[in-house]
């Protein structure tokens, strides 16, 4: 009970240091006083709506993460290393050249992504979605960079500060919307917490309890896709927040996977720690929080590759 009670604690505290935290930081009384004060610039146009959307963002990239991992029974089958982030990139990217609403152009370059994937990879086991997802997500990437090169120089500056995974640009009318994003698919998860529990047995084990599994994968798939093209299109393509949020939350927590909930609290640790790591870092300019999350990441990456690697040896 205790080791679940440290992620809530921690995300607490990261979001106060990120609120006081930056080029002047702010003392307990003086972030109380920021915060009861509506005409705070600091606060209100600047700090608030960030910490929001990163706290948002982060807890929806770590659901979507751990839905993903418990669907396929994979730890490598999340949003951004099977193609979503990738294609929601590419959805955006179109949008913002064509004058469309840039959050369907999110939410349907991730679900077309989603939908090729699933199509391609159909009956040849999850080795093979992750693969395929893999060859989407370069597709996707690849075409997102043709599409910027013939692009008026405006639109590709705006579109490339957005693909480097930078939370400079952020407003409460984001946080809001993202906000009602991740509380509607909290409240899906919650409602059908039992039967999303038994992801990891398998299907033969959720068959014979009595679970629909044709409905609980396009469930499961929904809800990653709506997540991942909100998150997405709220912070840009940040990598390996859906990757190592569940692995995290479980050897913090000592919870049984797919640990929904857990993730997507240490996902909001991740997101927010990162970003106030990238404002530290260089508090005047606009330092990608994206990067910060790869030298994050990738490590670990590099490090749980080796491991399975030495674990197959044994």
């Amino acid at each position: 009970m205790r080791r679940a009670a440290a992620l809530p604690v921690l995300l607490a505290v990261l979001v106060w240091l990120a609120l006081a935290g930056g080029r002047n930081w702010l003392g307990p009384a003086a972030l109380v006083q920021a915060l009861l004060d509506r005409q705070d610039f600091l606060m209100y146009g600047l700090r608030l709506p960030r910490v929001l959307i990163a706290t948002g963002a982060g807890m929806a990239l770590g659901m979507a993460g751990a839905l993903m991992q418990g669907l396929t029974r994979n730890p490598l089958a999340t949003p951004d290393i099977i193609g979503l982030t990738q294609g929601a990139g590419l959805g955006f990217t179109i949008a913002l050249l064509f004058g469309l609403p840039l959050v369907a152009g999110a939410a349907c370059g991730a679900a077309l992504s989603m939908f090729a994937v699933a199509i391609l990879a159909r009956g040849r086991g999850v080795l093979a979605f992750v693969l395929f997802g893999l060859g989407v997500g370069a597709t996707a990437a690849a075409t997102t960079t043709v599409l910027l090169v013939f692009a008026p120089e405006a639109k590709t500056v705006r579109a490339m500060i957005w693909l480097s995974g930078s939370l400079s640009n952020a407003d409460f009318e984001t946080a809001r919307w993202l906000w009602l994003v991740l509380l509607a698919s909290g409240g899906l998860v919650a409602v059908r917490a039992h039967r999303l529990g038994l992801l990891w047995l398998g299907d033969d084990v959720m068959a014979a309890l009595g679970v629909d599994l044709l409905r609980m994968r396009f469930l499961v798939l929904g809800l990653v896709t709506a997540l991942t093209a909100a998150s997405t299109l709220a912070v840009g393509p940040i990598g390996f927040v859906a990757f190592v949020a569940a692995p995290l939350a479980r050897a913090v927590t000592g919870a049984e996977a797919p640990a929904i909930w857990p993730a997507a609290l240490t996902g909001g640790c991740l997101l927010v720690g990162a970003d106030l790591m990238a404002r530290l870092v260089a508090s005047v300019a606009v330092f990608p929080t994206g990067l910060i999350m790869g030298l994050i990441g990738a490590p670990y990456l590099i490090f749980f590759l080796w491991r399975d690697r030495q674990e197959a040896r044994l």
